[in-house]
């Protein structure tokens, strides 16, 4: 499998009133296609922060002070640098904690998913957004794609609104989808039903997925490879089953030791 990207000694810094704050420290990351990486830790530890550099959605006090991001070798970010406004919804889909930050309140699914079509994918047909948002729904598992691409996020489950928050993450085809935090709103069942989907979705398309969570259950679940962060900074990182079988650092002990047991 070949890189597809790749955060190489990434350090990011907040300018606050009381002076800079560290946000990520020296972190390194790498995912390739096909692959499932997830970012886990407690809230404060820079996951969604490295996820939100990747697609350049940082706030404006934030900065990228060294190192970069490389997109299939391409460099999209490093210091004084941000080109992911040529890869963001295209090359790269971001699916968000809360589907109502993804979808439009007063628009049918049908129109949402046409806007980002033809946003992102040039001189493409009315036909054509027609075929392919009937698929992506068909993709996301839905039953009757039909009925959803009439409808508003307001008339769907919070589990159907999820689905089309990825639907329109991967309806451009991306080669790499972002989720950061995005079961954490449903119940168990949806839940385990999300995370089949986006091993499907890795599996079949051959995407990457960089998943951003701070439950470790539910990233072994899913991940072949998980990163662990804290106060900004990667502490331990390898494939899934070494890192929650045998974790070589105190702090991702902790971790699981914090994990509730029904036994």
């Amino acid at each position: 499998m070949s890189v597809l990207l790749k955060a190489d000694g990434l350090a990011v810094t907040a300018r606050l009133s009381s002076g800079d704050l560290r946000l990520l420290d020296d972190v390194d990351l790498e995912i390739r296609r096909g692959q499932i990486v997830g970012v886990v830790g407690e809230s404060g530890s820079g996951k969604t922060t490295l996820a939100r550099c990747v697609v350049g959605l940082l706030d404006r006090n934030v900065r990228v002070e060294r190192g970069s991001v490389t997109l299939a070798g391409d460099v999209v970010v490093s210091p004084g640098v941000d080109r992911t406004d040529r890869v963001r919804g295209s090359a790269v889909g971001m699916v968000f904690q809360d589907a109502s930050r993804s979808l439009n309140p007063l628009m049918r699914v049908r129109t949402q998913l046409a806007e980002v079509l033809r946003r992102h994918v040039r001189d493409i047909t009315r036909a054509e957004v027609r075929r392919r948002s009937l698929e992506v729904l068909e993709q996301m598992r839905i039953a009757d794609p039909a009925r959803v691409l009439d409808s508003y996020p307001h008339q769907l489950s919070g589990g159907l609104r999820q689905r089309v928050a990825i639907a329109l993450a991967v309806v451009t085809r991306p080669a790499l989808v972002i989720a950061d935090e995005c079961t954490t709103a449903l119940d168990v069942t949806t839940q385990t039903k999300v995370v089949g989907l986006f091993r499907t979705l890795v599996d079949e398309l051959g995407i990457g997925l960089l998943f951003v969570t701070h439950d470790l259950m539910l990233a072994s679940d899913l991940c072949d490879r998980i990163t662990v962060m804290s106060g900004g900074r990667v502490v331990e990182a390898g494939d899934a089953a070494s890192v929650l079988d045998r974790p070589q650092q105190e702090y991702t002990r902790r971790l699981l030791a914090a994990i509730p047991s029904w036994t």
